[in-house]
C-alpha cells in the first residue's frame, strides 16, 4: 500500500491504489457516527436489501488510521458498513483512498433520474432478471417494480431521450402518455425550456391540448365546458406572455452584457494611463479601488493583470 505522491510534478493524481484489498469489518470505523434516523429511511434498507441478495457492489473507500495502528477509517460507505455489521459479515472489499477527504463522494454524484432507473430496470427484464429479484435486490415491492419496467412505454423515443436527464417525476411520464407522439414531443419541448417537469405542469399542458391531439379523448361535460374553456384560454395567455418575457430577457441581456463590456474596456484603458491612476490614487483613492475591483473581478485577465502591475 502506498499512500504517498509518487507522480512527476504536472501529472494527475491517482485518488484511488488500483488494486481493491479485502479487510476484517472489526477494524474499519466511520468518519462520523450514524444518526439513529439514518438507519429507518429507505435508502439504508435498500442498501441492506442490496448487500443481502447480491453482495457488495461498490467497494468502501477507506484510509489508514493516523492514531490507531490496523485501523481504517471508512471514508465512502458508512450505510454499506453498516449494513455488513448487522448481516454479520466478516469482511468487506475496499479501496484505499489517497487523500484523507470525505467531500468528493456524495457531492459528485450522479443520481438517476425516473426515466434512466425505469430504462436500466426494463432492459434487466429483457435479460431474463426476474422482477421478483429486481424487487428484493432495490428493497421494494414487486408491483413499483412492475410500474417502472412499464414507464416508458408508450412514450417516443424522442421524447424519451430528451426527458432522460432530466428530474422527470414518473406521473409527468403517466400524462404523457394521453397524448399523441407529436404532442408529446411539443409538451417536452416546452418543459425543457421552461426547466419545469412537475406533473402539475403536464396536466396543464394537457387541458390545453386539443381532443384531437389526444390519445383517449375525455368525456365532455357539458356543466364544466365553459369552466375549463376559460381554464384553457387563461393557460395559453400565460405561455404567451411568459415566453414574450423570456424573449425581451434575451434580448435585453444581450444588450447589457454588450454596454458592460464596453465600458469595462474603456475604465481599463483609462487605468493603464499612469498619470489618471495616479491622480486617482491621489485625489478619489475610494472610485480608484471600486474602479480597479470591478475590471479585476469582471473585465479580461489579462487587461486586469496590467492594471495590477
Amino acid at each position: 500500500m502506498n499512500l504517498h505522491d509518487d507522480s512527476p510534478p504536472g501529472a494527475v493524481r491517482a485518488a484511488f491504489e488500483r488494486q481493491t484489498v479485502e479487510l476484517p469489518v472489526a477494524v474499519l470505523r466511520p468518519h462520523r457516527p450514524l444518526v439513529a434516523s439514518a438507519t429507518h429511511c429507505k435508502k439504508f434498507l435498500q442498501v441492506l436489501a442490496s448487500v443481502a441478495t447480491l453482495g457488495l457492489v461498490e467497494p468502501l473507500v477507506v484510509i489508514q488510521e493516523r492514531d490507531a495502528e490496523g485501523y481504517y477509517v471508512v471514508l465512502d460507505g458508512r450505510l454499506r458498513l453498516e449494513a455488513f455489521r448487522r448481516l454479520g459479515k466478516e469482511s468487506a472489499i475496499c479501496l484505499f483512498a489517497t487523500a484523507d477527504e470525505t467531500y468528493t463522494y456524495n457531492r459528485h454524484v450522479n443520481r438517476l433520474t425516473a426515466g434512466q432507473d425505469a430504462r436500466m430496470i426494463a432492459q434487466a427484464v429483457r435479460r431474463g432478471v426476474s422482477q421478483e429479484r429486481i424487487a428484493a435486490v432495490l428493497g421494494v415491492n414487486e408491483r413499483t417494480v412492475k410500474a417502472k419496467v412499464k414507464l416508458l412505454t408508450g412514450i417516443g423515443h424522442d421524447v424519451a431521450a430528451l426527458l432522460a436527464d432530466k428530474n422527470c417525476p414518473a406521473a409527468t411520464y403517466e400524462i404523457l402518455k394521453s397524448m399523441r407522439p407529436l404532442r408529446q414531443l411539443e409538451a417536452a419541448e416546452l418543459m425543457c425550456s421552461q426547466d419545469n417537469f412537475s406533473s402539475a405542469f403536464a396536466r396543464a399542458i394537457k387541458l390545453a391540448t386539443p381532443p384531437e391531439q389526444l390519445i383517449y379523448v375525455p368525456a365532455s361535460n357539458e356543466g364544466k365546458d365553459e369552466a375549463v374553456q376559460e381554464q384553457i384560454d387563461r393557460l395559453e395567455r400565460e405561455i404567451a406572455s411568459l415566453q414574450t418575457k423570456v424573449t425581451d430577457v434575451e434580448e435585453r441581456y444581450g444588450v447589457e452584457h454588450m454596454h458592460l463590456a464596453v465600458s469595462l474596456s474603456y475604465v481599463t484603458t483609462l487605468l493603464e494611463n499612469k498619470d489618471i491612476r495616479s491622480w486617482l490614487t491621489i485625489n478619489a483613492p475610494g472610485h480608484y479601488a471600486n474602479l480597479h475591483d470591478s475590471v479585476t473581478l469582471a473585465g479580461p485577465r489579462s487587461r486586469s493583470r496590467q492594471v495590477m502591475r
